[in-house]
């Protein structure tokens, strides 16, 4: 089957494929793509069994989609369009609970995507030797994306989209602006709308204080990787990670985006943020350490047909060149045999040794880093994707390690990798920090943005009350 014959099987707005397709032809990033054609595709679905005519669609319908959306109704839809219209022509794999697979673009990087990229520049050919237009293989790419994504039947793949209790009110407006901006485009084009784009009022949600751990606390969690991760290399990376997070501020898919080539000596990093806004973010000398030691085991995993002892940067074992023998390292007592952090103090070599950041900056001057099997800064070191090329690590991976470390620690303030980015900004700002210099870090493209994180600080408020109430 073709694939422009399995799309006429999903439920779309009129000329949706030819805004997802504006999107691309705009340089929107891939995965901005697939999150409006999810949204617009749940909205689809839900004029189609509520036999409504997008060209009918009333104000009134906006409420009860609301309705449909917190319920959590839209499931049941979406698993019907599923089964009925796509098992007999998307790879079956997405109906066996498989994550889709493949990029969107004909592009050698992906940015923030974590799926392993899959070249589209070559010619694909059905089994009667038509070569599809490339309009009809990104559509089918992102459909395909879009389905998997929201959950297969009993199987689910994002367990938050498949809650029983209905989408939480920020979904539901980030689905509401999702309708919105298709309304926008269709002005722009010069088509009918139905309503207004205004027309469609957002939910009003909780305004919650952002809370944020102590520094005490995120110290520990930034640690926590030495102490519960039983692969050293797991380990390892994972603190890196989490050092480079707290250190600059990034968000964690402008972190798992990186690639070793952006890496310097001076740790002046240039990301790509939100819209495409580029922005430089400065690593510590602490971080840097970090990155150094990591470094030198990443080198080590540089090209999937070497043996261990071939790979750039391997000049000796794990550790060796910072003085400590690895049957040395003694094992710290904890119900996960393995863990390695007692009597492994990494803090106090190798402090100013920056060797293995200058290899790579002589690597990307040279070009060798080019020949690597994966751009990627941060790579997987088990499971199938370790012997992938092009293999990046997933952000989903990484909140889940998070969310586990917060949980041993018995952190009681939810925290995420974002938390860290708030913790970035709020204790930057306890120390004084400016809040223009702040929004330029964070990458905010409103200095309103960065003050909510500013002002979430409670340690001065708690301060006031202590030396000003009348009644002490």
């Amino acid at each position: 089957m073709r694939k422009s014959e399995l799309l006429k099987g999903i439920p779309k707005l009129p000329m949706q494929d030819e805004y997802l397709l504006d999107l691309q032809n705009n340089a929107y990033s891939p995965q901005t793509i697939i999150n409006y054609a999810r949204d617009l595709a749940i909205f689809s679905v839900f004029l189609f069994f509520n036999n409504i005519k997008f060209e009918n669609l009333t104000k009134q319908d906006i409420s009860n989609y609301k309705g449909y959306l917190s319920s959590g109704n839209h499931l049941k839809d979406l698993d019907k369009v599923r089964r009925e219209s796509l098992e007999s022509s998307l790879d079956k794999g997405l109906l066996q609970g498989k994550a889709p697979t493949g990029s969107v673009r004909p592009v050698k990087k992906l940015g923030s995507m974590n799926t392993p990229s899959k070249s589209v520049e070559k010619e694909d050919k059905d089994s009667d030797g038509s070569t599809l237009s490339y309009k009809d293989d990104f559509l089918a790419q992102v459909y395909s994306k879009v389905y998997g994504s929201l959950g297969v039947l009993e199987k689910p793949l994002n367990s938050r989209a498949r809650s029983t209790d209905g989408l939480s009110t920020r979904s539901i407006n980030r689905m509401l602006s999702a309708l919105r901006s298709y309304l926008k485009f269709r002005i722009e084009w010069d088509l009918d709308i139905p309503i207004p784009p205004d027309g469609i009022k957002m939910l009003r949600g909780e305004k919650k204080v952002k809370k944020v751990a102590s520094l005490e606390e995120l110290v520990k969690l930034i640690e926590a990787p030495m102490e519960f991760e039983q692969d050293e290399r797991v380990a390892l990376r994972n603190r890196c990670m989490l050092e480079m997070l707290f250190a600059t501020g990034v968000r964690i898919s402008e972190l798992i985006g990186l690639d070793i080539e952006q890496l310097n000596v001076e740790g002046k990093i240039y990301v790509l943020g939100k819209g495409k806004k580029e922005r430089a973010v400065y690593m510590t000398p602490r971080s840097l350490g970090w990155l150094n030691k990591y470094l030198k085991l990443r080198l080590e995993y540089a090209f999937l047909d070497r043996e261990k002892e071939e790979q750039p940067g391997n000049i000796d074992k794990l550790f060796t060149d910072l003085g400590i023998e690895k049957h040395s390292v003694k094992r710290h007592e904890t119900k996960e045999e393995g863990s390695f952090s007692e009597g492994l103090n990494l803090e106090v070599f190798d402090s100013e040794n920056r060797k293995y950041i200058n290899l790579v900056e002589s690597y990307r001057k040279s070009g060798f880093l080019e020949k690597f099997n994966s751009p990627a800064l941060f790579i997987p070191f088990v499971g199938l994707n370790s012997r992938k090329e092009n293999s990046r690590l997933s952000t989903n991976y990484f909140q889940e390690k998070i969310a586990d470390y917060r949980r041993r620690l018995g952190i009681q303030i939810p925290t995420s990798a974002h938390s860290l980015r708030h913790g970035f900004a709020t204790y930057m700002a306890e120390q004084g920090a400016s809040p223009v210099a702040l929004q330029i870090l964070l990458g905010h493209e409103s200095l309103d943005t960065t003050t909510r994180y500013v002002h979430a600080s409670e340690k001065f408020a708690e301060e006031t009350v202590k030396k000003s109430h009348p009644l002490k």
